[in-house]
């Protein structure tokens, strides 16, 4: 069991060029960091030859893809929040103020590139840093069931990868100095439907995802193997779904539906982890203009009548109305401590 595994991410001055210092540190729950490489062969009539020739074929570095699935902390997630959307301000956070992080969709994406390390154990003792370079999100998927921690897991496509068990060459982790994840019990949704009051609606699972259009396969004939930064080529696309009890307040949802009316969605959750001055943690999504995509309710012998809402997040064009956005308040300060990296 890797218990001594370890991942952070740390942003990059540019593309491709690795951070420095020190790295932020998550709870990933699994590792799938994979490198991926092609080869180019030639292949042509020559006598004596029995099947490819050794030198007729050469490995090519393609990059390769990760994900990082972790539980949603009330501390610490927005260097992981900042690669994921397309924009960020940030208020506070001077002295022992919290900050407020806003993450916002936009037109053009300026999240910036992370160098995402994976710190693997090896079974003989020591371990091996994995440092990805030009690690870009492409998707991300916020997921929130009954009796579980909300989740994060963000899709990564990466430049290049080296590694090493040379204990120089491992980027320093931090780690939150106090963190409580975010669960079912601190979480609410709320609609808002046409003419009617923002209102509390009672679900069973939420899920809010993205796909941020970016091409990954910027390859060119320029004395390099390596790809060039993703950059948006397609309408991004945000969607959603949430399962509800059929009953008299939710059959307006499945009315809503029906007439393709166009909603407001607010998921707010309040934290434990406090600031110095009393302020709790608290994150909030909030999408200005969704739309139902169906179902209709299901009845069942053996469980009460349910209904699935998927939608699609709509963008209002209204000045200053964004598509989506997220608010994250988070006490300042970190643990400056480096976890133990026992590299050969």
């Amino acid at each position: 069991m890797a218990l001594d595994a370890a991942i952070s991410i740390g942003a990059e001055s540019a593309y491709g060029v690795s951070a420095a210092g020190t790295t932020d540190g998550y709870e990933g729950k699994a590792d799938s960091w994979k490198a991926s490489r092609e080869p180019i062969e030639s292949q042509g009539f020559r006598a004596g030859r029995q099947t490819l020739a050794a030198d007729r074929r050469r490995v090519v570095d393609m990059g390769g893809e990760g994900e990082l699935e972790v539980d949603m902390l009330d501390s610490g997630a927005g260097p992981l929040l900042r690669a994921c959307w397309d924009a960020m301000t940030v208020s506070g956070g001077a002295g022992d103020a919290p900050t407020t992080l806003t993450f916002r969709t936009a037109t053009t994406p300026a999240s910036p590139s992370v160098t995402a390390q994976m710190i693997r154990p090896k079974v003989d003792g020591g371990s091996v840093a994995y440092r990805h370079l030009g690690a870009v999100v492409t998707e991300w998927e916020l997921t929130q069931e009954l009796e579980a921690p909300l989740t994060l897991n963000a899709s990564f496509d990466f430049q290049t990868v080296t590694h090493s068990s040379d204990p120089a060459a491992a980027l320093p982790v931090r780690y939150p100095a106090a963190s409580v994840p975010y669960d079912w019990t601190r979480g609410a949704v709320y609609l808002t439907l046409p003419g009617s009051p923002e209102a509390p609606v009672a679900v069973s699972k939420w899920s809010v995802k993205a796909s941020r259009g970016l091409k990954t396969d910027r390859r060119a004939v320029r004395a390099s193997a390596l790809k060039r930064e993703p950059k948006r080529s397609e309408f991004p696309e945000y969607e959603g779904e949430l399962e509800v009890e059929f009953d008299s307040n939710t059959l307006a949802l499945y009315e809503a539906f029906i007439a393709g009316s166009t909603l407001g969605l607010r998921i707010a959750y309040s934290g434990v982890t406090q600031a110095a001055d009393g302020t709790v943690s608290r994150l909030e999504l909030r999408a200005n203009a969704i739309q139902f995509s169906g179902e209709s309710p299901e009845a069942s012998l053996d469980e009460l009548t349910t209904m699935s809402l998927p939608f699609v997040v709509l963008h209002p064009l209204t000045a200053g109305t964004d598509a989506l956005t997220m608010t994250y308040v988070e006490p300042s300060g970190d643990d400056p401590t480096t976890p133990g990296l026992d590299l050969d």
